[in-house]
């Protein structure tokens, strides 16, 4: 019994230590996309008094995303109060759950099949697939997925070790993590039908079903009605995509130099392709049925097609119809087959295939982490991986403003509208961008194919008309303004008290210090009335508190050419201009600050 307990601690600390070699070089990443929002500059993570909100609440980015998925939160929360909003921090958190969710994985399938070499086998195999390191690399999307995979599978363990209270106990926070989890009583009944051979106690499985309805009564209170999930299901159009989203993740899994950041998927699915895909799912089942006193390969191919089910597309999923993130918990299921069919030879041939398919992931493994360093990084690969897709290209844009390079800036935001997937959305926030970097000619094309897009929006003929005005392009401003009005009369008093409202609660925000809300809502007021002056100097203030002086000089010269008689944005501009060294410039800007309120006074 000792030398079993020391094998199983040396295949544990094997594990742990081969995971750290191919992942420790992720520990220096920044964050990255959601993560921005999502933790760095996400006021709810600031107080751990705020834990219980995030079981009353449901994600939210932009607007509302139909998650729910608290225990993400109060991992995200506890990080905080530890790291700060240091990302070396959320880098170590994921990398630990990676590993405890490797370690689980081994002992797990080490209960079920009472196959120690299997199970290690496979645990490597999983612990180092490609697909694995989207979910590590990106906390906003990979957190949720962690920490549901941690507490299902140590579920699943206590499960097969016939610790039925504890295997109650780690299902609950694995399906508040993450919707994944609430498939785990299917994977409970196959083992009592196949591994276990009893006969099915339905009364021992109540507890998941009345725990399962008391998530869902609050996710149903949490989550927006026209963010639920299941009420977006789209069935009937989406059927068709099913098999070939399924069949693309078995390609992914079978010959991972082919992952991706970011996949453009072809959802115009050809009769041919369609039965192909198809018949390659039904062999899978077939081979399953087949060998079904081989519980292993029924185990494999179950887990492996049921935890793909909510990731076919009938559920919308955003931005991405496919990622890695999503595949996850399909893994086991392949790595379990992998590991299997690795076993059926000899055992010195055994060990060396699944060294040398370990060495072969990790040494993708670890090109593909750098990648994720940072957003430069991710969304230069993104356009790579899907170059007729906007996302990269926008997002890229993003990452050089946040930089303040603005001509890599403007230049990526452009091409960015020349892309598919775009929305009217999308381009009139670039158009407010543009008109920041001072490329109001960029912000009106963008605005042109918005109305293009969306020729009953009445906001870019708003925003068409503001720019034209403060152009001097009379006869341009006039024509859009009419086409707004005649969509809806009263739209510029309506969006103009919109944007005095708006300012005001940024004030109030910014005096509050929550200056990522305070940000939000001083750009939201430009989005109404982009000549805003009290909103242009909020931002203004904002980009000089954060050390962005270039941006804060735009807005400051702009508030001054558009009302050169308002003291204030001159005494802001003598701010900026000092804290840059030019000192000259910022006594002439102060001198004709105190010149003007001594008018106003």
């Amino acid at each position: 019994m000792t030398n079993i307990r020391d094998n199983i601690n040396v295949r544990f600390l094997f594990i742990a230590l081969i995971i750290l070699v191919v992942y420790g070089n992720t520990l220096n990443h920044g964050f990255v996309w959601d993560d921005h929002p999502v933790i760095a500059s996400n006021p709810a993570l600031e107080s751990l008094g705020n834990i219980p909100k995030f079981f009353v609440m449901e994600d939210i980015a932009e607007g509302s995303t139909g998650y729910y998925r608290p225990m993400t939160y109060v991992s995200f929360a506890i990080d905080r109060a530890i790291w700060g909003a240091n990302p070396v921090g959320f880098n170590v958190t994921n990398l630990a759950l990676h590993i405890l969710v490797a370690l689980v994985f081994y002992r797990a399938l080490a209960a079920l099949f009472k196959r120690e070499e299997l199970a290690f086998a496979a645990a490597l195999v999983f612990a180092l697939h490609p697909i694995t390191a989207e979910t590590v690399n990106f906390h906003a999307g990979g957190r949720n997925t962690l920490l549901s995979a941690f507490f299902a599978l140590l579920s699943l363990l206590y499960y097969a070790k016939g610790r039925r209270t504890a295997a109650l106990a780690c299902f609950i926070p694995a399906i508040f993590s993450k919707e994944f989890a609430l498939l785990m009583p299917a994977v409970f009944l196959l083992y009592d039908l196949t591994v276990n051979r009893e006969k099915p106690r339905w009364l021992s499985y109540l507890p998941y079903p009345l725990v399962t309805a008391g998530y869902l009564a609050l996710r149903s209170h949490s989550v927006a009605s026209n963010g639920n999930l299941l009420k977006a299901a789209n069935f009937a159009d989406n059927f068709w995509i099913v098999p070939q989203t399924i069949v693309g993740y078995l390609k992914l899994m079978l010959y991972p130099f082919g992952v991706q950041t970011m996949y453009d998927v072809n959802n115009q699915v050809t009769w041919t392709s369609f039965g192909i895909n198809t018949a390659v799912i039904l062999a899978l089942i077939g081979i399953a049925l087949v060998f079904r006193k081989r519980r292993e390969i029924l185990f494999s191919v179950f887990m492996f097609l049921l935890f793909l089910l909510p990731v076919t597309n009938i559920l919308p999923l955003g931005t991405a119809m496919m990622a890695d993130r999503y595949a996850y918990f399909a893994l086991f299921g392949f790595a379990l087959a992998l590991a299997y069919c690795a076993l059926l030879i000899k055992k010195e041939f055994a060990i060396a295939v699944v060294a040398v398919v370990c060495v072969v992931f990790a040494a993708v493994n670890v090109q593909r982490n750098a990648y994720w360093k940072d957003d430069v990084s991710l969304f230069t690969q993104v356009i790579k991986d899907a170059p007729l897709m906007c996302v990269g290209y926008q997002n890229l844009g993003y990452a050089y403003y946040n930089q303040d390079d603005f001509q890599a800036a403007g230049k990526y935001l452009a091409l960015a509208h020349d892309k598919k997937d775009l929305s009217p959305k999308i381009l009139g926030s670039n158009a407010l961008t543009l008109l920041e970097l001072e490329r109001p000619d960029l912000a009106l094309s963008a605005l042109g194919k918005a109305i293009a897009l969306a020729p009953d929006d009445p906001e870019p003929y708003v925003i068409s008309g503001r720019i034209n005005e403060y152009l001097g392009n009379a006869p341009a401003a006039k024509s859009h303004r009419d086409r707004a009005t005649a969509l809806v009369p009263g739209i510029f008093e309506a969006l103009q008290q919109k944007a005095e409202s708006a300012t005001r609660k940024g004030e109030e925000e910014m005096a509050r210090k929550n200056l990522h809300k305070a940000q939000r809502l001083f750009y939201g007021a430009l989005g109404y009335n982009p000549n805003f002056v009290p909103a242009l100097l909020g931002m203004g203030t904002l980009s000089e508190q954060g050390g962005r002086h270039a941006i804060a000089l735009h807005y400051f010269n702009k508030a001054i050419r558009l009302e050169p008689d308002n003291p204030q944005p001159y005494y802001r501009l003598s701010l900026t201009l000092d804290a840059i060294g030019k000192k000259e410039e910022a006594k002439s800007a102060l001198g004709r600050f105190k010149e003007l309120d001594r008018k106003a006074r």
